[in-house]
This record gives structure tokens, sequence and C-alpha cells, in this order.
């Protein structure tokens, strides 16, 4: 019960983002790699992080000049770093910090399986790359968890000693904690955050809404109860598990936070006495209730906070005002000198008014009237010199008002354009980063427009050519047109002369066929006479153009060899005629020849440029030819293995291909560009070109060479006259596609299959549907999927998507047997050699040869 549920709640607490909000892309020129939404900044670097685990981990390092730490984040659940991205440059400038954010094993581009491990495995990466890389310091940084973060975020920090701090935004107490109120820690249960919060020993800030849906609001109350060195928390009021960010108290706190930590650690005393304010009521606590002991040490420690918070503000203070004296020592020093020279003057006029006082008294009696005169003369000038020095003092004391005065308004000016100061140069730096951007915009729109002119000159210079070819070509159709007038009246005569031969093999091939059946009846009555049927049919059939070999076929029932033929797929395979060799082509745009009786590589044939959609052989063994996907056909010589010829004129993907049952000259082509070609082998060029509106999937010569058979997208069987190139017989063999045609060995029944699920055999002859195969776990891979019929014609075989290979009887429509070797979709099937050996190929280019 305990492994289901640690399981289970693993599996809830990771949501990666499907698909992913970004890719990683590099720069083709200057190979800077960044992500695929956002443009190249200097300040930013993506990385790819290898881990411990054998995941590699992809981060982005923001940096900032004015930074004093780094930020190791750890985001949230159901959020990569495309969606980050913004937030990340923000925090870096605001807080000023570096900041490095990283993805977890299987979020966004990093690889591997998002696991509780694979988690602390990142984390440590991401934290050896910047104390390897970046030169950081283990004092210098600090970790930020955000919900599920929050569970490595704790885990490293209670290893780390001597960390600066850690901020938990939205934390967990444990990962059951969240889907069940438990009470105690299982051992199943992961991110056990509430029994290593403790380990901590550095400065906790916890972050949490108090309508936290998510996680409930309890949990960071917990977690910030049992922290060893509190911070004052930021319980938001209102706030749900993604928008905390938006409160604008949230920048606040965490920039009071970062700046408070900048702090030695004797002076962080002054914030725990305010951390203490918000500690909860102690009933909340439960288990974790501190003693009283704890308490009173608290009340003892807030008192010297106090006495240090006063001394460092008077201290400010000080310095504060030896600054402004700086400005003002002119204006102190006239000011003292001033009232020096005033005392200094008092004091000489009254110690010589108080002589002259005691002089007159003395000799007042006897020298009134002699001195009279000469004590007048000697007090007006005294009286006069300080009556000036009074007014002169005065002055200088109204002149001191008006330069406090004058220094006052120049402080609160100075005050305000400190201000606008800080505010230009935010605003250059926004205006410098826009100005980047759009320099990077304008040289991007430049290359782009060199680009649309020489792409418009190419264009140019092609539409001038086509339309000197243009002009050439209607002369040729002129030309052409007339010999057309001259054909179509000879066709015409030939056609009707052509019909009534027909009707006239019609009447003669329906005489034979009652006879035959009436003689059928009679040698029916004895084996002895079916076995003379047989001898003499089989020497029939030996004149017959396109024979081949063949022994009565058996229902195949093991597999004999299993081969992995080629990387990527195997679309088509066809046998030798009269041989045990197996030709394959794949997506590997290799042709390689097989023995299907060891089960060994013959040759491998090279040349070709894109993937092999179909494949075919002449009727000597001679030349094998390949339909690719990059518009072309490839002729190999198959004594030799060389490329013979290359044959181009279709304009897009080449998906079908097939070569004359009489003539080792004639081929056969079909393309997407909804045309079928007509080839010459000993020349190497197209002998006619026939348009038709829905794309063939699949084509087949019939055995006179006359005819060939086109399967086509809207599920229509069109029979062609392969010199006129027109139509003469249609009929709708599927509700949808068409993927395979196949035309019998006596060249009297042909197979179509279609992405309806079903496999209809016609009769060439009437073109009536003479059987259908179906089974309810079969189904088409593809729309270029090849069913085949045995070479005796009593077995129909064809491959499913689920990989497995269903036989059908062809007389009875019967289910024969269901052959399993595959392990994916089952692409093509075919029949060849002497013994009837079937093989079948793979979408994962697995080959089985069946006994």
């Amino acid at each position: 019960m305990g492994g289901v549920t640690s399981s289970v709640a693993a599996k809830l607490a990771f949501f990666p983002p499907s698909p992913p909000s970004y890719e990683v892309v590099t720069e083709p020129e200057s190979g800077v790699v960044r992500l695929s939404r956002y443009h190249h900044r200097e300040n930013v670097e993506v990385l790819r992080l290898p881990t411990r685990r054998g995941t590699e981990i992809v981060a982005l390092y923001v940096r900032n000049p004015m930074a004093a730490f780094t930020v190791l984040y750890s985001h949230g659940n159901a959020a990569d770093l495309g969606q980050m991205y913004e937030l990340f440059l923000e925090l870096s400038i605001h807080l000023r910090v570096n900041l490095l954010g990283y993805d977890y094993s299987g979020y966004g581009q990093s690889s591997g399986k998002p696991t509780e491990q694979n988690t602390y495995a990142d984390i440590e990466t991401a934290y050896k790359c910047l104390i390897e890389n970046y030169g950081a310091k283990e004092e210098e940084i600090i970790l930020y968890g955000q919900s599920v973060g929050s569970g490595p975020t704790v885990d490293l920090a209670a290893r780390l000693p001597h960390l600066r701090a850690i901020m938990l935004h939205s934390p967990i107490l444990s990962g059951l904690r969240v889907m069940y109120p438990v009470k105690r820690t299982y051992w199943f249960d992961i991110y056990k955050n509430i029994d290593k919060i403790s380990l901590v020993n550095c400065p906790v800030l916890v972050i949490h809404g108090t309508s936290d849906e998510v996680v409930d609001f309890s949990h960071g109350k917990k977690l910030w109860e049992l922290c060893n060195e509190k911070y004052e928390p930021l319980w938001l009021k209102g706030g749900k598990h993604c928008d905390l960010e938006l409160f604008p108290e949230y920048l606040k706190h965490v920039k009071k936070f970062i700046s408070t930590v900048e702090k030695s650690p004797s002076q962080r005393s002054t914030w725990r006495k305010s951390a203490e304010q918000f500690e909860p009521p102690r009933q909340s606590t439960d288990c974790f209730e501190p003693s009283r002991k704890s308490i009173d040490r608290r009340e003892k420690s807030r008192q010297s906070t106090e006495k240090s918070r006063s001394k460092d503000q008077r201290t400010t203070n000080v310095e504060n005002l030896e600054k402004i004296k700086i400005s003002f020592d002119q204006m102190e020093k006239s000011r003292r000198s001033l009232d020096c020279f005033e005392k200094s003057s008092e004091e000489i006029g009254t110690a010589a008014i108080k002589r002259a006082i005691r002089a007159l008294r003395k000799r007042h009696l006897l020298e009134e009237g002699a001195h009279a005169p000469a004590i007048n003369a000697l007090s007006r000038p005294l009286v006069a010199q300080g009556l000036e020095w009074k007014e002169k003092a005065e002055n200088l004391e109204l002149e001191l008002q008006q330069c406090y005065k004058a220094h006052t308004r120049l402080s609160e000016q100075l005050v305000v354009e400190i201000a606008e100061c800080r505010k230009s140069k935010a605003l250059v730096q926004e205006k410098e980063e826009s100005i980047n951007n759009l320099q990077n915009d304008i040289s991007l729109a430049r290359e782009e427009n060199l680009q649309i002119k020489q792409d418009l000159d190419e264009k140019t210079k092609a539409l001038d050519l086509l339309m000197s070819e243009n002009q050439s070509l209607k002369a040729q159709l002129e030309e052409i047109r007339l010999k057309l007038k001259k054909t179509e009246t000879e066709n015409k005569d030939l056609i009707d002369r052509w019909m009534l031969e027909k009707m006239n093999s019609a009447e003669k091939l329906n005489e034979v066929n009652a006879m035959y059946e009436d003689m059928m009846q009679q040698l029916k009555v004895s084996s002895i006479e079916q076995l003379a049927r047989q001898q003499v049919d089989g020497i029939v059939r030996q004149r017959e153009a396109g024979y081949v070999d063949h022994a009565e076929s058996t229902v195949p029932s093991s597999c004999k060899h299993t081969i992995h033929a080629h990387e990527g797929g195997c679309g088509s395979i066809l046998f030798q005629h009269n041989s045990d060799k197996l030709i394959s082509g794949g997506q590997d745009r290799t042709v390689k020849i097989w023995d299907t009786k060891s089960g060994t590589l013959s040759s491998t044939l090279h040349g070709c440029l894109g993937s092999l959609l179909d494949l075919a052989i002449t009727h000597d063994n001679r030349f094998i030819i390949a339909a690719s996907s990059s518009n072309n056909l490839y002729v190999w010589e198959t004594s030799s293995g060389r490329v013979r010829h290359t044959l181009t004129g279709h304009t897009d993907k080449v998906c079908a291909v097939d070569a004359s049952k009489v003539s080792s000259r004639n081929l056969l082509s079909a393309a997407y560009d909804h045309t079928m070609k007509v080839w010459d082998l000993v020349k190497g060029y197209c002998t006619n070109t026939i348009i038709f509106q829905s794309n063939c999937n699949s084509l087949s010569y019939t055995m006179d060479g006359l005819t060939f058979c086109s399967g086509h997208v809207d599920g229509n069987l069109r029979i062609w006259d392969s010199r006129m190139g027109k139509v003469v017989g249609e009929v709708a063999a599927h509700s949808q596609a068409v993927t395979s045609i196949y035309v019998s060995q006596s060249g009297n029944l042909l197979l179509t299959s279609g992405r309806d699920n079903l496999h209809n055999l016609f009769d060439l002859r009437t073109l009536e549907i003479c059987g259908t195969f179906r089974a309810n776990g079969n189904r088409v891979a593809s729309n270029w999927s090849r069913s085949c019929i045995s070479p005796d014609e009593k077995c129909v075989t064809a491959g499913s998507s689920d990989g497995s290979i269903y036989i059908w009887s062809r007389l009875n429509n019967n289910m024969l047997s269901i052959l399993e070797g595959h392990s994916s979709p089952v692409l093509s099937c075919a029949y060849g050699g002497p013994g009837n050996t079937l093989a079948s190929a793979d979408k994962n280019g697995n080959l089985c040869i069946w006994c």
C-alpha cells in the first residue's frame, strides 16, 4: 500500500508543460544559444548541463553588473524557462542580483523523467555550475524555491552550512501532505521539508497567499514556525498559488530581505525582533510548540537589538552631519572670526572706559576743569568705533542667515535633481535596451530584405527563361496540334477496328470458357484426369509471355529469418523472377538484395538521393528500378550494381513504379504531381505523360503489356491503354484511397487494397468483384501498403498496422492464418522463389522470411 501511495504522490507532484513553451536554438553564424521565443541578450546565457543521474537540463543565467548576490531559482509546477524568462529578467534588475534558473528533468527541453531524486541532482548541477563556471561563493548564493521547487531548495540548503539565505514561495510541508492532511511523516513520502527545515542554519523568508487553493496556507505557516533563523514572513491576504508576484508588497519585501542579509550576522538581530511579532499564536503550533526558555531568550535579545538599532541610527546620523558640515566650513569659520573680533572689541572698549572713570574719580576734584576736554575727546572715538563694530556684526549675521536659507534651498533642489537623475538613468537604460532590440530587428530585417531581393532576382531570371521557353513550347504546341488532328483521325479508325476485333475475341473467349467448364466437370471424375489437366495447363502456361515457374503454395506458419534491413523503415520488397533473391528498399536511400535461404546480404545498391517508396524489376531480371521521394527514378544494372539511368521529369515524390511483363524497355511510373509517365529504359527518356486529377498510389502492368491498372486516392480503379494513354475502364473499388494494385500470375485476377481496410478481388476481363477479404484486427498501415496473391492464386496476403500478416483463402474467403513476428506496422508482402516463399517488411526496417 505504501509503494502505491508513493507512486501516486510522485505522479501528482509533477506536471511539465506539454508541449514545451520554447525550443533551444543555436544561431548558425555566431553560435549563440538562445530560447526560440526571445531575442538574444548580452547579459543572458542559455546552458545545457549534464547531471550525475545521466540527464541533461537546460539552464538560464541572467547577469547583473551591480549584483552582490546570486539567486538560484527553482520554479514551480506546470512551468518552464520559456514562461519564466520575463520574470527572471525583472527580478535580476529590481533586486540587483545575478539569477540562475533551470528546468527540472523532463520539463521544457531537459531530458529524462521528472522524479524526486532527479530534481535533487538537477539543483546540485545548477549549484556546481555557479561555483565552477561563474566563480560564485557559497556565502554569496541565495536559494529560491517556489511550490514543488521548495523540495530541492530545502534539501540543498540543509547540506550547505555557509549559505547566505533561502526564500520559500508557496512551499509544501511534504508531497503527501498536499493530498492528505496527515500528522506524521511516512517513509514513502516525497519532499519531506517538514523534517529538513530544522537543519537549515541561514535566514529563511516564507511567502504564502492566504487564499492558496493548491498548497494550503498552513504549509507555509508551519514551515516558518520550524525555522531556526526566522525572518519577517509575507502573508499576502487574498493571494493564490500563482499570482503572488503581482502584489506590490512582494517585490518590496524581497528587496528588504536581500538588503537585510547583506549585513553581518551580528546586525541581523534587529529583524529577528520584527520576525517575533509575526509569530503565530501558540495554539496553532501543535507538537512543535517552543519551550518557555526559548521565549525568554528571544525577549532578552529584543533589548539588545533595540540598543544596536539606536547605535546604528546614531552612527548614520553622524556620518550625514559630517557630510553637511563640509559644505558649511567656510561660513562657520567666518562666523567664529566675527564673534572673536566682536568680543575683543567690546573688552578693549570696556577696559578703557573703566580706566578713564577711575582716573576721573581720582582726579575729579583737582583736574576736572583741565582734563574734561581730553576725556571727551578720548570717549567719542571709542563709542563710535563700538557702534561701527556692532553694525558690522549685525550685517554679518544677516548674511549668514541668508547663506543658511540659500543652502537649504540648494539642498532641496539637489535632492530633487538626484531623484530626477536616477529616473533619467533608468529611462536611458530602458531606451538603450529598446535601441539594441530595434537595431537587432533592423539588422534581421535587412538580411531578410537582401535575401528577398536575391530570391526576386533569381525568380525574375527564371521567369524570363520560362517566358522564352513558353514561346518555343507554344510553337511546338501548334505543330503538335496539327499532328494530333491527323493522328486522331487515324486513331478513330484503329479504335473502331480494334473494338470489332475485341468483340469477336470476346465471343470466342466465351465459347472457350463454356467448353472449359464442361471439361472441368468431366475431369473431376478421376484424379488421373486432373493430373493430366495440370500437366497440360503447365505446358500451355510455359509458352505464355512472362511465365514464372512455381510450385503449389503452402500456408506459412513460422518465421525462418528476421533481418534488420534498413534504418528508418522498409517501404517495398519484391523477388527476382525464378530466384530466391529478395530485393528491398528503405528510408536509408539504399536498395539491398538478400539470399532468403541463408538470410544473408548479397549486395547493396547506392546512388539514390531520397527515400525509396516502390520497387520494380524487368521480366528478364536485367534492371532494378526504384521510385524515390527525390522526384526521380533510379535504374540499376542487376549484374554490376551500377546506376544505368536517373529518370527525371516528375515534380513531386514518385510513389509507384512497374515494369512491363513482356518487354524489358517499357517502364511506368506515377507521382504526386498528378501525372503518370511511360519511359523507354533503353534510351532513358519519357515517351508519354498522362495527366489525371486524383493522385495515384499504386499501379501495375497487365500480363499482355498492352494495358495497365492504377489505384487512386479517390478510391477508383482505372484501366489504361498503355499506347494511347487513355482510360478504357473505371470502377469504384473502395470508399477511401486505394493503397495497392496486384495482378495475378494468370493475368485474370486483380487484387486491390484500400484505406477502408478492405481487400477486393476483381476479374480483369469483366471488372466485377469476385471476392472481398476483411478481418477485425486487419488495418491498412499507410497509403503505400502492398498486398499480394500467391503464385497458385489460392491465397490472398496482406499486412496490418498491428504488426500481423493475414492470409485468406481465395476460393472461400475464409481466414487461413495470422502470422505474428513484427513489432511495427507491416508495409509490404511478396511471394517469390521456386518454393513460393513469403516475405514481409515493416515500418522499423525489419524483414521476415516465412516458411
